[in-house]
């Protein structure tokens, strides 16, 4: 019997793991090239900010604020007239105070509050239902005015928008491709905010120093966060915001190290009023 050699077909598996290195590659690139523009719009959009003009940013705020407006209206629960004065003796205290400042309460069941273009604070009607008093709205608010002091509001926007416009060039306006790019991106991003968010926690502490002369408060509103927040270390790396433990750690610390007294803390407003009728 005559012996016939079989051959292997190259094209059936041999060619899968080649195929499967190559994607591998191509990913990396990518990934790569991603961090890359990255950095440099970071550079780029760090260097521009301090140039910017209020006028500028004045504009740019108009059409946010008018979004925010026509779908939160403003809360008439809490005294925003009070919120504002406020606002106004804590930007008085800043060594450099750039502009007014704006306070927009919305109702909204999330508890945050935001430091937009133009100057205005935004803050939820949920963060204040659970503020207990004047020094812990003080030290939202001050945290607030810290970002405004560094412009990371327009740091992050910035970065945001050139990242939106490579996007688009590179992948010829595809909107799929664009946003798995931009959610690429966000974790850098994110990394980069919490950065900003201890600096302006430590801008805050200082400004609610200058005003009551204590640090009483200051870290009462991100206690009682802490002991709600369930999620793993991994959760919050990926957001925007630290875990509140670990802010509240590095306020002790930054108190201790200062040696800040603290002392009893001012009732907030609607409290207050409700106590006194």
């Amino acid at each position: 019997m005559k012996y016939v050699a079989k051959y292997v077909e190259e094209n059936e598996n041999t060619s899968e793991p080649a195929e499967f290195s190559y994607a591998i590659r191509v990913i990396f690139r990518v990934v790569l090239v991603v961090i890359a523009i990255y950095l440099a719009l970071g550079i780029i959009v760090d260097f521009a900010v301090p140039y910017i003009p209020p006028a500028w940013e004045d504009n740019l705020a108009g059409p946010i604020i008018n979004e925010l407006r026509a779908n939160t209206p403003s809360s008439q629960k809490f005294e925003v007239d009070q919120i504002q004065q406020l606002v106004d003796s804590l930007a008085g205290l800043m060594d450099v105070p750039h502009r007014k400042f704006y306070i927009n309460v919305m109702e909204k069941d999330e508890t945050n509050a935001l430091a937009l273009p133009g100057g205005y604070i935004v803050i939820y009607s949920q963060l204040l239902e659970k503020v207990d008093s004047e020094n812990e709205l003080a030290m939202i608010l001050a945290h607030e005015l810290g970002h405004f002091s560094a412009r990371d509001h327009l740091r992050g926007l910035g970065r945001s928008f050139l990242f939106y416009i490579v996007a688009n060039f590179v992948f010829g306006g595809q909107s799929d491709s664009v946003r798995q790019l931009m959610n690429s991106s966000g974790i850098l991003q994110n990394n980069y905010s919490r950065q900003q968010e201890f600096a302006a926690d430590k801008f805050a502490l200082e400004l609610v120093i200058k005003k009551y002369g204590h640090a009483g408060g200051t870290t009462d509103f991100f206690k009682r966060l802490a002991e709600k927040e369930t999620l793993p270390q991994l959760a919050h790396y990926l957001s925007t915001h630290p875990a509140s433990e670990r802010r509240v750690k590095v306020l002790n610390q930054l108190i201790s190290d200062n040696s800040y007294e603290i002392k009893a803390t001012t009732p907030v407003f609607w409290v207050k009023a409700e106590k006194e009728k």
